[in-house]
């Protein structure tokens, strides 16, 4: 019997062979990635597997002299939105450090606010904005109602209850309008513990007064908007969430108080946005 010889057809199919063995091979290794040191691979098409990402700062770390008892100034309007989302943020580090802390709110009072009136609108945007005495002329942003809750946080500091003035502040901040305002405080100053008739005495008599100390330190913080929040003197542009705050606050003692340790939730990043 003749031997049949395969030799000329197997060469082929072993080439085909080889070449698809090739392609396929080469396919599973461009989906294998070595880590950098090279001890240990993984395969980046599992949907398990996660890149690993490295925690960053959300904001360059705040640098202040260092004191005993790091002086806060916070400049705000009590209507403006960015000014309460600052002091939404300030108040659980005043929580946490109490007086630790030397608080001191400061607000956003402008002088002749009205000068750029169209002729003839003056008298109208002084009568909606400002109350003057004299030569002098106070105003606010979102109305004259804006700056008599002004004053009359201004009158509850001199009260000297700092757990009582962030309740009413917060309260207002939560449950009152511009709109309603002259009567709201009243509700949350009584929530608050606070004396209504001492507050309302001290604005009917101080106003004036308490309006231009404001104006006299805007001027020298170069304080023209709110929230600017100065941190022994350095003006602080970080993040307005609470941790934010607290990390900044912490670094400017000389020796942080154990309360530091605290974490009051994440960071955010630098925010943006304020009324002036």
């Amino acid at each position: 019997m003749k031997q049949l010889d395969y030799s000329n057809k197997i060469t082929p199919v072993l080439i085909i062979l080889l070449i698809v063995a090739s392609f396929l091979v080469g396919s599973m290794y461009s989906k294998i990635k070595y880590l950098e040191d090279g001890s240990e691979r993984v395969n980046i098409t599992d949907s398990k597997v996660q890149p690993t990402v490295v925690a960053q700062p959300t904001q360059v770390p705040f640098s202040a002299k260092k004191t005993a008892q790091p002086q806060v100034k916070f400049f705000v309007m009590s209507f403006c939105p960015y000014g309460i989302q600052a002091e939404d943020g300030l108040g659980p580090v005043y929580e946490l450090l109490k007086d630790k802390v030397d608080w001191q709110p400061r607000y956003v009072i402008y002088k002749d606010y009205c000068s750029g009136a169209p002729e003839g609108e003056k008298a109208t945007c002084e009568q909606n904005y400002c109350f003057k005495t004299g030569t002098e002329t106070f105003c606010s942003m979102h109305g004259v109602a804006e700056l008599n809750q002004d004053i009359r946080e201004i009158c509850a500091v001199k009260l000297g209850n700092w757990d009582k003035w962030w309740q009413f502040v917060n309260g207002k901040n939560k449950n009152c309008k511009v709109g309603d305002i002259e009567t709201c405080w009243k509700t949350e100053a009584q929530k608050a513990g606070l004396d209504v008739n001492q507050i309302t005495s001290c604005f009917n008599s101080q106003k004036l007064t308490l309006a231009k100390e404001q104006t006299v330190e805007m001027e020298k913080y170069k304080a023209s908007g709110s929230p600017m929040v100065f941190i022994n003197e350095v003006a602080y542009n970080g993040g307005r969430a609470p941790e934010d705050y607290k990390k900044a606050i912490c670094a400017s003692f000389d020796k942080e108080p154990e309360e530091c340790q605290k974490i009051l939730g994440q960071e955010t990043a630098a925010t943006a946005g304020g009324c002036n």
